[in-house]
């Protein structure tokens, strides 16, 4: 994927695991492929819901709109995996593919104008996580 980078290292490192998740959907085999799918789903849903506490907490004025698109391209994410199941598996790959071009376009430009807000805000996770990002989301604003 071309950059991604935002250079505000507690976004990246999610825009990088979403990058290799997208990778093993891409490389995995037909027996493979839903729980490839899945792990991006699953990753998609705890990094726009950190995105989202993080956009109320500082009061991030785009937050509906990039909310939106969240809730959108999640719920769309999440008929991949009933598809995936139902063996469907060549709508599962073009919707990763999709997806990748969605996603670079939404860090390119809903991201990045949350990453400068943030930086505007002084705003730092408390807590990213675990390696899997799968920590809670405790929100610290310095003033």
């Amino acid at each position: 994927m071309a950059s991604l980078s935002l250079d505000l290292p507690f976004m990246d490192r999610a825009h990088e695991q979403f990058t290799a998740l997208l990778k093993r959907v891409d490389e995995a085999g037909d027996a493979e492929l839903p729980a490839a799918w899945q792990r991006v789903v699953d990753l998609a849903a705890q990094t726009f819901a950190r995105e989202d506490e993080w956009m109320q907490a500082t009061r991030f004025s785009c937050r509906k709109d990039h909310t939106l698109q969240h809730r959108v391209v999640l719920e769309v994410m999440r008929e991949g995996i009933v598809q995936a199941r139902e063996g469907q598996l060549l709508q599962v790959r073009q919707m990763s593919w999709q997806f990748r071009d969605w996603y670079l376009k939404h860090v390119q430009s809903m991201d990045a104008a949350l990453a400068l807000h943030l930086r505007g805000a002084r705003f730092e996770p408390a807590n990213w996580g675990d390696e899997g990002g799968r920590g809670e989301a405790r929100v610290r604003v310095s003033s």
